[in-house]
């Protein structure tokens, strides 16, 4: 646990304390006290309010005691001590899977979960490294054996998918398409809450500046990552010249400085959508210097770049780094709601208007692509961040601990596995699911989502003791999964395209490479008109990233900004036949 010393300032909270120092805390709901996430331990109890109510259901009597409190309910009434768990994010880990090519549809089961998570068992070992010199942590995930490269007549690339919760990033050699390293870190602007809404609200309310920077380190720290450790030529002056960064719309405007006010209301109109290219140096705001190879850092003993970052976080690059007049590329987006990531994975799945498939993009937001024809019908739903973790009263990220795989046997013993072997801690996406669709097989739970006796009040027990799977957590999964399943229907109705036409549907995103797709269909997540044809394939916006960067696949001739012109995009909110759709599929199964 992190110990950290807090001036009292006017009436703001610890939570707005700690932002103001830089500390970290994962904060889902941005601070309105409904997650119970963002813990803190107060060490001078008498200087804090008494506890609130909500604090009361989160802690118990024990723990209150103790300094236990919520840090956004928590308004110090004097300078004091407070320490903050590793569970915070000081140690946060990571977990992403990246599937390179197409995978034929199979039966309908997709991959099956148990195999995925052996073939998951046997990637490279995580490999965490210092995010600062204050300890705060982040991981690498699936970290690749090094490529030969020549070092001599390459120069190399970066490209970067940010994501609402995690930031994932390849280096590649420009010269042969290779993949030198791949990384992920957690975006930590989940510390202004787990959802886009949330932090367009946060902007909005003077921490746009804030925002941005959190994002601007992430990034600065995931490249020092991609950079760190390799063994080049000590001769070789190249560089990163070129970074293509793909994000939804939100995360693009934060990280260059737009105003989000559009992005909150109706009509919902952003302030650019166009593909963006500036130079490393005007991204990051650094005193620009054309010499290839100083970046991030300056030059260490020797010669050596050595990268100091912000909290004298020091990395050697071994003379590779970024020219700071490297090309930076922002991919364009299509809508609010439907960014530059969706872009970018069209073009990683090579998707064509001709072909009648789908991609679907699973997570705080559900965002959905259709061939249809001569154009692509895209949309976008607010799923909220419940396949994530959030706003689950036991939900945690993909984090050592958390709950993936689950399996009810009779109607009391739930068999559970865990990421890592460790213990549980709680439930992540592909664990929520998994025992919803269980608690609905059993009848636990009925078509009208109602969690029956003598587990209404307390909830069913995943792990006794332990983790409980509420009513209300049930009531979070059937409003996402309702959207998600409803949004899939009227793009259909809309092209007016049968199931059976459908080829393929592309499954992406994190969640989406784990996600038991007979399962998901089982609850009534996606359709059961596309049983046979989900094919997971991973983070389908770093891949087309990685496309952009190298242009190897570029086989249908469309550019990132001709499938923009492409893209109609339905607005479902609008649409009379997604109310009807929504109230229809929050009912569960009949089993």
């Amino acid at each position: 646990m992190k110990r950290v010393f807090l001036q009292q300032n006017q009436n703001r909270t610890v939570l707005e304390l700690l932002r103001a120092q830089g500390e970290y805390l994962d904060a889902p709901c941005n601070g309105k006290g409904t997650c119970g996430k963002c813990c803190i331990i107060i060490e001078e109890i008498q200087k804090a309010d008494p506890p609130k109510p909500r604090e009361k259901e989160v802690f118990t009597e024990k723990e209150l005691e103790e300094g236990w409190r919520l840090s956004c309910m928590t308004i110090p009434s004097g300078d004091m001590y407070v320490r903050i768990p590793e569970e915070g994010g000081e140690q946060m880990h990571v977990q992403t899977e990246f599937i390179r090519g197409k995978k034929e549809a199979g039966d309908g089961q997709g991959v099956s979960v148990w195999e995925k998570e052996d073939a998951g068992d046997r990637q490279p070992e995580f490999i965490e490294k210092k995010r600062t010199e204050d300890n705060q942590q982040i991981s690498l995930a699936l970290e690749m054996p090094l490529e030969s490269v020549d070092t001599e007549n390459s120069t190399y690339g970066i490209a970067i998918d940010i994501g609402t919760t995690t930031l994932a990033g390849e280096l590649i050699s420009l010269t042969d398409g290779k993949c030198i390293n791949t990384a992920v870190c957690v975006n930590h602007q989940r510390a202004y809450g787990a959802d886009v809404i949330s932090r367009i609200r946060a902007a909005a309310s003077g921490d746009a500046e804030n925002l941005r920077q959190s994002i601007l380190k992430d990034i600065k720290d995931l490249v020092g990552i991609l950079l760190a450790g390799q063994k080049m030529d000590e001769q070789s002056t190249q560089s990163v010249s070129k970074i293509v960064i793909a994000g939804n719309t939100t995360m693009c405007h934060l990280l260059l400085g737009y105003s989000c006010a559009g992005l909150g209301i109706a009509p919902f109109t952003p302030v650019n959508l166009a593909p963006e290219k500036m130079t490393w140096s005007e991204l990051t705001g650094e005193c620009e210097d054309v010499k290839k190879g100083i970046s991030i850092g300056e030059y260490g003993d020797g010669g050596n770049i050595r990268s100091t970052g912000e909290h004298g976080d020091v990395r050697n690059s071994g003379n590779i780094g970024i020219n700071q007049c490297a090309e930076v590329y922002i991919v364009p987006g299509i809508s609010a709601f439907v960014g530059g990531d969706i872009t970018a994975g069209m073009i990683g799945c090579d998707m064509r208007p001709d072909q009648c498939e789908m991609l679907i993009d699973i997570g705080t937001n559900g965002e959905m692509v259709l061939s249809a024809g001569d154009h692509f019908l895209v949309s976008s739903v607010a799923a909220g961040p419940a396949f994530e973790g959030g706003n689950i009263s036991c939900g945690v990220p993909g984090v050592p601990g958390a709950v993936c795989r689950a399996v009810l046997f009779g109607k009391e013993n739930m068999v559970t596995k865990m990421i890592g072997g460790k213990p549980a801690i709680g439930l992540c996406g592909t664990g929520i699911i998994d025992v919803m669709y269980e608690l609905v097989r059993h009848r636990i739970v009925d078509t009208h989502g109602t969690l029956k006796e003598p587990w209404f009040t307390k909830g069913f027990p995943v792990v006794p003791g332990k983790i409980y799977f509420t009513q209300e957590d049930i009531r979070q999964v059937q409003m996402a999964k309702a959207a998600i399943c409803a949004g899939v229907e009227v793009l259909l109705q809309k092209a007016h395209i049968p199931y059976e036409q459908i080829n393929r549907v592309y499954v992406a995103g994190g969640f989406g490479t784990g996600l038991d797709m007979e399962k998901a269909v089982g609850i009534g997540l996606l359709p059961s008109g596309l049983r046979g044809k989900l094919i997971p394939v991973g983070n389908s916006a770093l891949e087309g990233a990685v496309c952009c960067l190298t242009g190897k696949k570029e086989k249908n001739g469309l550019k990132p900004e001709k499938i923009t012109t492409l893209s109609n995009e339905i607005n479902l909110a609008d649409t009379e036949e997604f109310q009807k759709l929504y109230v229809k599929h929050m009912q569960f199964p009949f089993y």
